[in-house]
């Protein structure tokens, strides 16, 4: 991508997008294919992996990635944040079902991948609790996303997560459905797909990923009961090959 400064980035319009440079986090993975398939411009802006980013928090109030920023308006970094926004810009491809009960489910369902308690953030805890073990000093990882939350909690919302969305899987398999919800693609696919990458990486054809990733996904299986479920691999290379526009590189 050809990123920007965040002094270079504050002057201008339209949307601005920070992401982790070098590094597909699956937040960020997932609001840019989101963006893509709406074809929705934007202009990338660098985050610097664990460093302080001053810059960026100075201007949108976060030193972590993604963001959004659209024209002046407040800036957008929580994951339905950042798709109600995309949604705005770009009504289709619709990412939100106009279903009132599909659309529930959606949001239920993407806190479940995307939000606090949900797979990404446990996939974190999981991960980085040990090295995370520091004092709580305000703006550092253990301050921002670890709280007193022991590994093995970690372990049991990841397995009821995956085991849900494994349950999900073959049932719309069975009606001859590739997705997750309903019976077209939605937000909640993206969202499978991008965080799955974690635990098995899409490959460099979709998402090259830095070394260090390949490292990550035998810890996060190893924790799973069952291991990671065949049908959700099949669904989300499905949803990866037919959908992401790679190789997606950071």
């Amino acid at each position: 991508m050809n990123y920007i400064s965040v002094e270079e980035a504050i002057p201008l319009s339209g949307l601005r997008v920070a992401f982790v440079k070098g590094v597909p986090s699956p937040w960020g993975l997932a609001a840019r294919v989101i963006l893509d398939l709406k074809k929705i411009e934007y202009i990338p802006v660098g985050q610097e992996p664990m460093a302080a980013n001053d810059a960026l928090k100075a201007w949108t109030g976060h030193n972590s990635a993604p963001v959004a920023v659209l024209n002046d308006e407040r800036p957008r970094a929580g994951w339905a944040e950042i798709l109600l926004l995309a949604e705005r810009l770009a009504p289709t491809p619709a990412m939100i079902p106009a279903d009132e009960a599909h659309r529930i489910e959606l949001f239920g369902l993407s806190h479940e991948i995307c939000g606090e308690d949900g797979l990404g953030w446990c996939f974190r805890l999981f991960l980085m609790h040990d090295t995370a073990a520091g004092p709580k000093t305000p703006g550092g990882m253990r301050w921002k996303y670890f709280d007193d939350i022991p590994p093995d909690h970690a372990r049991k919302r990841m397995n009821a997560i995956i085991n849900n969305l494994a349950a999900r899987a073959t049932a719309q398999k069975s009606k001859g459905i590739p997705f997750l919800l309903g019976d077209t693609l939605t937000a909640v696919d993206i969202y499978w797909a991008a965080f799955s990458g974690l635990m098995r990486p899409l490959g460099d054809a979709v998402c090259p990923v830095p070394e260090f990733y390949q490292n990550v996904g035998g810890p996060l299986c190893a924790a799973l009961d069952n291991g990671l479920p065949d049908i959700l691999v099949e669904q989300r290379d499905h949803i990866a090959k037919t959908y992401f526009n790679g190789p997606l590189v950071f």
